[in-house]
């Protein structure tokens, strides 16, 4: 764990970023790199350790890329692709459900393993 969120979690957040960054606009070349320096794990988290939640945020328009708002929109539309709407199309990539996916198998090894612990110390 580093700063009380789980690596693996931070692992989700990259998931994300980079599927984001993938998905934004090719013209904007800026605005994905923006998405890539910006969204961190460490900003992209939010823990809550009293009622041990996490919150993943993307930005998916950055300071120096504010207009990554109105590519996001589902009504834009280019030739060269149908639409946009990258932000809600990282979170349902093949990488992002993946991450969730081993995230969430180490969460459930390491609930089980406390709990055979708590068991075994009675």
């Amino acid at each position: 764990m580093a700063s009380g969120i789980p690596i693996s979690l931070q692992q989700v957040a990259k998931a994300i970023r980079t599927s984001a960054a993938k998905l934004a606009p090719y013209d904007t070349g800026n605005l994905s790199r923006k998405i890539k320096s910006y969204n961190t794990p460490a900003r992209m988290i939010k823990w809550n350790s009293k009622t041990m939640d996490a919150k993943i945020t993307l930005f998916g328009a950055p300071p120096g890329a504010r207009y990554g708002q109105y590519w996001n929109s589902p009504y834009t539309r280019l030739s060269r692709r149908k639409e946009f709407n990258y932000t809600e199309k990282a979170y349902k990539t093949t990488e992002t459900k993946t991450a969730i996916k081993n995230f969430t198998k180490a969460l459930g090894v390491m609930i089980a393993t406390d709990i055979r612990k708590s068991v075994r110390s009675k």
